[in-house]
């Protein structure tokens, strides 16, 4: 594994939020490829074999510039996509480098830096401007231009033709360089210092099961804002012994409610048609909106909570606490605005805050808004944009700006610890 092999790689992978990441190897010099993903992109390469790199022509007021779209097929027409910008930049240049190659070692980690697979692969460019030598420039780095590029690169792939599909660069998995097919147990103490913990718990990258995997994912990105013992796993009601809600967190101001809804992550999950995808998406916000409903009327009845998690009793006092309904699902469907935008109405009234995500969009909130009342404060300001002006905001577009405007015109090596928004994971699809 890369970092096993190279823990001098570590702070530099890890503190890597997501998307692609070139990386010069220690020994040789060349350039390797970090894939940063969550779990579906990751199966849907291992199934596949690969996947695929779009460079994107774009016209710029200073002429011809590219983008990147990498590709991964679950779904021929709609697959899931990362967005990456492509600047006069170390990076930006690195990425040219690589794509260049006829072989690259290319290492999967998700979210999480649990890393699934490795290979060697090698790379059959059908007709990029790489391989027709078309004269490019590399725009400098600011947020204007990055917004622009994100859009002409989100409408280039959405209207791609045949021909663009041809003149992609093809990644075909040669040999592995670990083996995939693994399982990893985890016993640190400090990521299981939350209420509930069994003191471990394991992954894998096909998941049958899919409850008991989101539930501890969603907790590690908690983690980022909130000490372990403020969030329980599975809380009870005692006086009916029913679970209350997947999870919950609270600090001294808020209490969060999270309701959360995942499906199997298998060849036959993935390979299931976006009409499919979509009915199961809207099936579990549906059932998550209900849960919600029950759980935010218990907790508006009692200022104690009298609830009890893995056996032991917990009493959490509710007075004064703003009440955040968290819901996360999958998948979320960026057309399907409109009905998004119903469930928000439903729940006023209810709770103080309700927000619905995929877990994409809530990894990066937890990124990009660190500490507990960073969190609270961004989740309350998004929930509140859509209640007030009834329009449904794409999540993982509302972070990367707030991101793009942080950074403001920073420009250089993803070596940095702070890292720019050159990467823009696309799992929701139109």
């Amino acid at each position: 594994m890369l970092i096993l092999k190279h823990p001098e790689l570590m702070s530099l992978v890890h503190g890597y939020p997501g998307g692609l990441l070139p990386v010069r190897h220690p020994e040789n010099g060349k350039l390797l490829l970090v894939i940063k993903a969550q779990k579906e992109y990751i199966l849907a390469a291992r199934l596949n074999g690969g996947f695929s790199f779009y460079l994107a022509p774009l016209m710029s007021t200073s002429g011809l510039t590219v983008a990147l779209t990498t590709a991964f097929f679950d779904d021929d027409d709609e697959p899931l996509v990362v967005q990456t910008g492509i600047f006069n930049d170390p990076d930006g240049k690195d990425l040219l480098e690589l794509l260049a190659y006829d072989e690259l070692d290319i290492h999967f980690l998700d979210e999480h830096n649990r890393e699934w697979m490795s290979y060697r692969a090698t790379l059959w460019d059908g007709g990029s401007v790489i391989v027709q030598r078309t004269p490019i420039g590399l725009l400098t780095y600011h947020e204007e231009t990055v917004t622009g590029i994100y859009a002409a690169l989100a409408v280039w792939f959405g209207n791609r033709t045949a021909a663009d599909d041809d003149k992609a660069i093809k990644v075909v998995f040669e040999d592995e360089l670990f083996p995939s097919d693994i399982f990893i147990s985890d016993i640190r103490p400090d990521v299981h210092d939350y209420l509930g913990s069994g003191g471990h718990s394991r992954s894998t990258l096909e998941r049958e099961d899919a409850g008991y995997f989101q539930e501890r994912d969603i907790i590690l990105n908690l983690k980022s804002a909130f000490r372990g013992p403020q969030i329980a796993l599975n809380p009870v009601r005692r006086d009916t012994g029913k679970e209350l809600v997947d999870v919950m967190a609270e600090n001294s101001t808020h209490l969060i409610l999270i309701q959360a809804k995942d499906s199997p992550n298998t060849g036959v999950s993935l390979d299931r048609t976006l009409d499919r995808k979509r009915r199961t998406s809207q099936h579990q916000i549906g059932k998550a909106v209900n849960q919600a409903k029950g759980a935010a009327k218990y907790v508006r009845g009692h200022d104690i909570l009298k609830l009890t998690v893995k056996e032991k009793n917990l009493d959490v006092d509710t007075a004064g606490k703003s009440i955040v309904s968290l819901i996360i699902v999958q998948e979320m469907f960026l057309d399907q605005g409109d009905q998004f935008v119903a469930r928000y109405r439903e729940m006023q009234g209810l709770v103080d805050v309700f927000v619905m995500l995929d877990y994409s969009a809530f990894t990066q909130f937890c990124y990009e808004f660190p500490g507990d009342q960073g969190l609270m404060e961004a989740l309350t300001a998004y929930s509140s944009n859509i209640v007030k002006n009834g329009n449904w905001i794409e999540p993982q577009a509302y972070v990367i700006n707030h991101r793009i405007k942080r950074l403001g015109g920073y420009s250089g090596s993803s070596a940095e610890t702070e890292w720019h928004p050159r990467d823009r994971p696309t799992g929701s699809k139109v």
